[in-house]
């Protein structure tokens, strides 16, 4: 198994475990972030969304309703946990635009311009490829369509870097934690916005911007960062350290966290970056790539819904149950 397999199996692997409480301990963190991402995507009624990496539906159930029943939502993830779960969600919540299955985002498996938007939140950020995730994105849009992402930026307290720091110290030796540390490593899309931009002109995209927004994580009091932890990307840090050492793990982290403690809780401060890309549309020669712009500074103007019609995607094949 190549090195990229190896990856896209630990991310399988890991988001699978955390589908079922992915949702309840971390959804008031990813879900504001999804929403804020389709609304500067603005599709509009009737248009075909994809969401690459959907996750428990941050993007896609905002996406779903913003096109309504005459548009399409599809959602695909490697991890067959959370297939399963968003699947059964969208039906719980009656929404037939809503498809979800199996897919890679570096090899989607849908025809060319079969889509207005794809986007796509803390997702593409992880695959072992962006480059082909990011050719695979222009391929998939409708002339003009546009290409969305998130990424993490900083943490405007830097201390919060400590306690997954300490956590990552007591992993196994270097092959196990090599391996279990595989789901939590980020591509040139989530480092400097310059080289991300790069990347996307690249792929032929135009009219890249870049806009920075604060996200706020508050959990009640240390334990509760602990679950949330277990139930994220972040439980992948976690299984590499040896069970016997859990607990002297876990302690050294609380310790990190005290300092950072008020008298609410534990509050967490993140910059997350969005970046929005247009396909050219036909017969519009391509421009020179355009800089990330200012934190707070306004998306790239252009409604999404100037797309043309994009031929509906065909309907999501059945994704098998995890073994």
């Amino acid at each position: 198994m190549s090195d990229a397999q190896q990856r896209k199996a630990a991310l399988a692997h890991t988001f699978s475990l955390v589908a079922e409480e992915y949702d309840a301990r971390n959804g008031g963190f990813f879900n504001p972030v999804g929403a804020r991402l389709v609304t500067l995507a603005r599709p509009a009624p009737g248009q075909r969304v994809l969401d690459l990496g959907c996750g428990r539906g941050a993007v896609l159930f905002p996406a779903a309703e913003a096109v309504g029943p005459g548009g399409a939502a599809v959602g695909i993830d490697l991890a067959p946990g959370m297939v399963r779960r968003t699947a059964a969600d969208a039906a719980a919540r009656g929404l037939p635009q809503i498809r979800v299955a199996l897919g890679d985002a570096e090899r989607p498996a849908f025809p060319d311009g079969s889509f207005d938007l794809v986007l796509s939140s803390f997702a593409v950020i992880h695959t072992p490829d962006p480059a082909a995730a990011v050719a695979a994105a222009h391929r998939l849009l409708a002339p003009g369509g546009r290409f969305g992402y998130t990424a993490f930026g900083p943490d405007r307290d830097e201390r919060w870097a400590e306690p997954t720091a300490r956590l990552a110290a007591f992993a196994a030796g270097p092959e196990r934690a090599r391996g279990r540390l595989r789901a939590a490593a980020l591509n040139r899309l989530a480092g400097d916005p310059a080289a991300a931009a790069d990347l996307l002109a690249e792929a032929g995209f135009t009219e890249v911007r870049s806009t920075e927004h604060e996200a706020v994580s508050h959990y009640r009091d240390p334990q509760a960062w602990w679950d949330a932890l277990w139930a994220s990307g972040r439980r992948s840090v976690l299984e590499a350290i040896p069970a016997e050492r859990l607990p002297q793990a876990r302690r050294a982290a609380f310790a990190a966290l005290a300092p950072l403690a008020g008298p609410d809780g534990l509050t967490r401060r993140t910059a997350i970056r969005y970046t929005l890309a247009t396909r050219p549309a036909r017969g519009q020669a391509k421009g020179p790539k355009t800089g990330p712009t200012a934190p707070g500074a306004a998306a790239a103007s252009g409604p999404a819904g100037t797309a043309p019609s994009a031929p509906r995607p065909p309907a999501a094949p059945r994704a098998p149950r995890p073994r």
